[in-house]
């Protein structure tokens, strides 16, 4: 079993790594992690720099790896957001402040990309039995395309991401359904990565 942390963006992808879901199929993979090995970085800019200056978030990036080093932390996974915010993923993840054994998993746009990905999931959230997104990561604001949908599907709204976050896990998402998605590579890049440490 080997141990892995994780530094993440925000709160989503903070309640959805330490949810018990994600947490088990972390186990099912032959992986160890707890809650206690999840850190919040509180916001994109804390990991990541438009000019790749680390002077200022360098320091608290590398005292939250030695943190979950220190806490049995053989390797760990950076989360976080594309947003567009760059020209490429290869110049986005040079511009996140890491070690270099660390892996960087970006999700594309956001991580409510993957909901859309895991067609049970997002089916369950919006009580219904017949949509499917044909390309969730081709939405620049996927959050936007999942309100229009809860508007469509019961007239509802969205008005926390870590709310939606919550209701997502309820609804059995699970990073396997959004990986298996054709046209989800953030996804099935992070999935593979996840396999790859045992299997090597």
């Amino acid at each position: 079993m080997v141990t892995i942390g994780f530094i993440v963006e925000g709160d989503s992808e903070a309640i959805l790594v330490k949810s018990e879901g994600f947490i088990c199929f972390l186990n099912d993979l032959k992986l160890h992690c707890s809650k206690e090995l999840v850190i919040n970085a509180g916001g994109k800019f804390n990991l990541y720099n438009p000019n790749a200056d680390f002077s200022k978030i360098g320091i608290r990036v590398t005292g939250w790896i030695e943190t979950l080093k220190a806490k049995g932390a053989e390797l760990i996974f950076i989360l976080l957001d594309f947003d567009n915010s760059d020209d490429s993923f290869t110049l986005f993840k040079q511009k996140v402040c890491h070690h270099e054994s660390n892996v960087i998993i970006i999700a594309k746009q956001e991580l409510e990309a993957w909901y859309l990905a895991d067609t049970a999931a997002l089916n369950n959230y919006l009580n219904t039995t017949d949509l499917a997104i044909e390309n969730p990561e081709s939405f620049l604001n996927p959050l936007d395309e999942l309100k229009r949908l809860r508007h469509l599907y019961s007239n509802k709204g969205i008005a926390d991401k870590k709310f939606l976050t919550k209701h997502f896990i309820r609804s059995g998402f699970s990073l396997k359904n959004a990986a298996d998605h054709s046209n989800c590579y953030s996804a099935k890049f992070f999935l593979h990565k996840l396999i790859a440490i045992v299997a090597n």
